[in-house]
């Protein structure tokens, strides 16, 4: 199993009872959300969104394998979002009732497989570079446990 790897996201204030309530679930059903929200167009034309913190920001302390944390970045990265702010989209969803199973989603988004997300360089060097980015999906689901500590910031 791949190490989990602590990092952080940060929240709108009033997300906290989401993270709370809908975090687990939104992880145990990770892929499920990201097919879901792959039904936004990527693109390179936008400033990248997050957050609004005008209400104030908590900060989250999650521990992902090198799967999850990739599979998040590359979504986030093609929407011009940042990851906490696709956390949050993916909180609002699971409140909202939105989970594998719901009424009304494609068939496609009602299967539970897990991810995979890698590069392929195609050049890379001091003219630029370029490369693709995937996220593949199969029928297998691995064991992917999650552990959480919400933190509120202490100064």
């Amino acid at each position: 199993m791949d190490e989990k790897r602590k990092t952080s996201i940060s929240l709108p204030a009033p997300a906290e009872k989401l993270c709370a309530k809908h975090y687990a679930t939104v992880m145990a059903n990770l892929t499920f959300y990201l097919r879901y929200l792959r039904r936004h167009q990527p693109s390179r034309q936008k400033l990248r969104t997050h957050n609004d913190g005008s209400e104030g920001i908590i900060i989250v302390q999650v521990y992902w394998d090198m799967e999850t944390y990739n599979a998040l970045h590359s979504l986030a990265f093609a929407l011009r979002w940042s990851v906490s702010y696709l956390i949050c989209v993916m909180l609002m969803l699971a409140e909202d009732g939105i989970l594998p199973g719901a009424e009304g989603l494609d068939p496609e988004d009602r299967g539970l497989p897990f991810s995979n997300c890698d590069m392929e360089v195609k050049m890379w060097g001091a003219a630029g570079y370029i490369y693709t980015e995937f996220l593949l999906f199969s029928p297998s689901q691995p064991s992917n446990t999650v552990r959480t500590k919400v933190q509120k910031d202490k100064k």
